[in-house]
């Protein structure tokens, strides 16, 4: 069996992680350390640098996830810093800055960055598409997902109970990450 080290403190993350990758063989164990998270505007580039960082620094194999959320009409705003843009707006100075604008188009990007002590990070990622709503509602999840309706639903990300926004993520950026970890073996 693999076994791989996913750094972070929630464990709901993990349990999605281990959800995704049980028909693969894979067991995901939890770690929690501090990383830097370099100011950066690809998503890419700040999980992998937070992986190499984690993997050097345990002198194992790890995973790192990150996320951001772009908006399409605003030229892919907040990217990275969506963590920090729940923290400063609220949903309805976000739609503020959508009057106007028709193209309400918007998606998470889900980055799964793997690295190994003393080697270069690989990262795969997934996008879950969808809308930004008209008006927030919902009281699941953070700030953003009062405002995001996922592709095939009618209703936002913090409208839908915890086992429905499970089925919601694209977990592509999961199993390319178990095909990288079990080929050729």
């Amino acid at each position: 069996m693999i076994k791989i080290t996913f750094i972070t403190g929630n464990p709901k993350k993990v349990q999605s992680a281990q959800a995704a990758l049980d028909r693969f063989g894979i067991k995901v164990l939890q770690e929690k350390i501090d990383t830097p998270e370099i100011q950066e505007r690809d998503i890419k580039k700040v999980a992998e640098y937070s992986a190499k960082f984690a993997a050097d620094s345990l002198k194992k194999g790890v995973v790192k996830v990150d996320v951001g959320f772009e908006i399409e009409a605003l030229n892919g705003f907040p990217g990275p810093f969506s963590k920090f843009i729940n923290e400063w707006l609220m949903p309805e100075k976000i739609l503020k800055l959508l009057d106007g604008e028709k193209n309400r188009s918007a998606k998470f990007i889900d980055v799964v960055a793997y690295c190994e002590p003393n080697k270069e990070s690989i990262s795969f990622v997934a996008e879950t598409k969808g809308v930004i709503a008209t008006a927030p509602s919902g009281e699941n999840g953070w700030g953003i997902d009062k405002l995001f309706i996922p592709r095939g639903y009618k209703v936002t990300l913090a409208s839908l109970p915890d086992e429905e926004r499970v089925k919601v993520w694209n977990t592509e950026h999961w199993q390319n990450l178990a095909q990288y970890l079990t080929k050729g073996k």
